[in-house]
């Protein structure tokens, strides 16, 4: 889904004109933006990695702090760092680190070498209106794209239609529900056929 196509979407939802629209100005943009970070952190992340390398010329414990590498850096994802795996193109899960503040990651490089790659979630770079933006497709994984009109929509007509907004409300927290079910199904399938060596 684009921006443009999102406007669309979230004019139908208001029953309202393009005109109106218009004339909504910054909420909009405001609501859009909004919509995306609630969804980005709540139900589908956007996921960037950072990948570092321990050599035998690191000792001690090596600190990684994330808004230092990527201001964009919101919290580290679920499985947050994997190891290479010997000398392929492939990565473990690694359990060996910690983390402080909620933004640091910590290694002892006295007992790990390799190279490794570190996963967290990123803010989208927010929408601003502008006439090149509305080609783009939303930030989001394409999965929770459907639920970002209904998110929107909630914020943009809460002042003016609140019994219209709580209805996009509640459809989007029933979606997202939804989607958040199907995902944690999918996590646990694939953890259980790691286990079992499948």
């Amino acid at each position: 889904m684009t921006y443009q196509e999102l406007i669309d979407n979230i004019r139908d939802l208001g029953f309202s004109e393009d005109s109106e629209i218009e004339e909504f100005g910054e909420v909009v943009n405001n609501g859009i933006n909004r919509a995306i970070s609630t969804i980005n952190l709540d139900v589908a992340p956007i996921i960037k990695t950072f990948e570092f390398e321990l050599t035998d010329d690191d000792d001690g414990y090596v600190y990684y702090i994330m808004p230092e590498i990527d201001e964009t850096f919101l919290e580290f994802a679920d499985n947050p760092i994997m190891i290479g795996y010997e000398d392929t193109q492939y990565y473990k899960r690694f359990g060996d680190y910690e983390i402080e503040s909620d933004n640091t990651m910590v290694v002892n490089a006295d007992e790990c070498k390799g190279k490794f790659r570190v996963f967290y979630k990123a803010e989208h770079i927010h929408f601003t209106g502008a006439e090149d933006e509305l080609g783009e497709d939303l930030p989001l994984p394409l999965k929770a794209h459907y639920l970002v009109p209904l998110l929107s929509a909630y914020y943009i007509w809460l002042e003016d239609e609140p019994t219209k907004a709580a209805q996009y409300y509640n459809m989007y927290e029933q979606e997202a529900t939804t989607l958040n079910a199907r995902t944690n199904r999918l996590k646990v399938r694939v953890v259980t056929e790691h286990y079992h060596g499948y």
